[in-house]
């Protein structure tokens, strides 16, 4: 090697060098400053959603709107319809104002539905003020879930998005710890369940205040960045198709009407539909669970928390293993294995027996696990596949609105009359999971043959021979193929994940 080529490698590495402490300390940042954010108002929507569970367990339920169990479901459930309409608008609009601007809008809107849960006196009201809860919260889940896209490779993203579900399931075990003290205010001249409400409600009001004065359209202008960090955070998500420095309506059109004609998105949309009923499942009916399991509705409130925090652990660590291996199928077969086990068990114990109280509470910390593991990872899956901001978003905005969809399922199929062994729940969860496992297969194999195929497009184009080792094994194919494109363009905005040299995760 001579003299000059040494110098060139030698800068080459210390340019590499500089770069990998440069990403490091991005990353770092954001955890620090940015991620904290995002969690706590992830946290205060999901309690400020679902509080109306732990309410219900303790009188806020059919008898006090003196109506039938069908229609107080329905009333709770009117949030679900709103979610539907007005989750893609609202994903626009975020696209639009940006979320720094958008999200307070939508978090002082909710707050207000949701506190005046607390003064409906009749079935109509509460489903009015439900609908509009949702109409205000649609757009959260997806442009938080867009935002912190943002910011992350999608190396990084599986285990920050398993914080967020992890901060959803914990969000239960809060609100049970602090509505088992709420719900125990007497002498006033409002109940417990309406004082559940109000104060829950307080939190999210200030949080509003700190996310318009500090946070950002995106990392090109985030203030915990120096100059340098900005430009680099924007550069190293480039061939991911990350964020654009401006509104680009011809390439928003493009990208959009390339989501609508993608079969990937229907995979998951139809996978996250389905996966999201035992999800919302536990979501609003874990109390009752625990409820009839010879708890009253105190101590219901706080048996929430053991399967909450077991599913945290069991969610993290599913999710750092996808994103440690980059896979995602196996990892959402996994969390679905638990599900099937603790729903064949519920259906198989008897809801009435005393004697088997413990082994049925296992079976929802089991489901808990299944349940509640799947989604970060799902989420990450869709995200990580779809390249180009408007492509991304808009197939985030679909799955999230089939969320909802698997969620107005969810809450139907528990009414109080099928209480305690709630058969018909049971077997409904029981058939959407192994209808997900099923599609997950699929969609698998799918993307693992789209690789295949451009791995074998590559190495005909430039005229490389297999020899018959290698065609024993896909990894090494893929290995070749990518060695030959390694100095060539992943992504571009026009053909976004189409891009021959692109890879799906698995």
């Amino acid at each position: 090697m001579s003299t000059e080529e040494k110098r060139e490698n030698d800068a080459n590495m210390s340019v590499d060098t500089n770069d990998n402490i440069l990403e490091k300390r991005i990353v770092r940042k954001t955890d620090f400053f940015l991620l904290p954010i995002l969690i706590t108002i992830n946290l205060l929507g999901i309690i400020d959603l679902n509080n109306i569970g732990n309410a219900t367990v303790a009188g806020y339920n059919y008898i006090y709107f003196k109506t039938t169990p069908y229609y107080f479901t329905l009333a709770i459930s009117a949030h679900f319809l709103s979610y539907i309409i007005f989750t893609t608008p609202s994903c626009l609009i975020t696209n639009i104002l940006g979320f720094h601007v958008w999200m307070p809008i939508l978090i002082v809107g909710w707050t207000a539905a949701s506190m005046s849960q607390a003064a409906c006196t009749s079935v109509v009201q509460l489903g009015i003020v439900r609908f509009i809860l949702g109409m205000f919260e649609a757009g959260f889940p997806p442009s938080n879930t867009a935002y912190i896209g943002l910011f992350y490779a999608r190396k990084e993203l599986t285990f920050r998005y398993s914080i967020f579900m992890v901060i959803t399931t914990i969000s239960g075990a809060l609100s049970g710890f602090v509505s088992y003290f709420i719900l125990q205010i007497s002498g006033t001249s409002l109940t417990g369940f309406q004082w559940l409400f109000i104060i829950e409600n307080i939190p999210t009001i200030f949080l509003a205040l700190i996310i318009a004065i500090f946070v950002t359209r995106g990392p090109g202008d985030a203030r915990f960045f120096t100059p340098e960090e900005r430009e680099f955070a924007v550069e190293r998500l480039k061939s991911e198709g990350g964020p654009t420095k401006r509104v680009d309506r011809d390439l928003a059109k493009a990208q959009i009407k390339l989501t609508f004609a993608d079969i990937q998105t229907y995979f998951y949309f139809f996978i996250v539909l389905i996966s999201a009923i035992p999800n919302f499942v536990l979501n609003f009916y874990l109390p009752t669970l625990v409820n009839q399991l010879g708890y009253d509705a105190i101590q219901a409130q706080l048996m929430v928390i053991p399967p909450i925090l077991v599913s945290t652990v069991v969610t993290t660590f599913n999710s750092w293993c996808s994103d440690r291996y980059n896979t995602r199928a196996w990892n959402i077969l996994i969390g679905y294995s638990f599900s099937i086990i603790a729903l064949v068990g519920m259906i198989a114990t008897r809801a009435d027996d005393p004697s088997l109280y413990k082994l049925r509470y296992f079976f929802l910390i089991l489901l808990a696990c299944g349940a509640y593991s799947v989604l970060p990872i799902l989420f990450s899956w869709c995200i990580c596949n779809n390249l180009g901001q408007y492509k991304r978003s808009t197939a985030l905005a679909m799955i999230f609105t089939s969320a909802q969809m698997g969620g107005i399922v969810g809450i139907l199929i528990y009414p109080a009359n099928d209480a305690p062994s709630f058969l018909m729940g049971n077997s409904i969860c029981l058939a959407s999971v192994i209808l997900s496992a099923i599609l997950v297969t699929v969609l698998k194999f799918y993307l693992e043959s789209l690789n295949k195929k451009r791995d074998l497009i590559i190495l005909a184009n430039h005229d490389y021979k297999l020899n018959d080792n290698d065609l024993k094994y896909n990894n090494r194919i893929s290995e070749i193929a990518m060695s030959l494109v390694e100095k060539e363009p992943k992504f571009d905005e026009v053909l976004c994940d189409k891009h021959l040299n692109w890879r799906y995760i698995t």
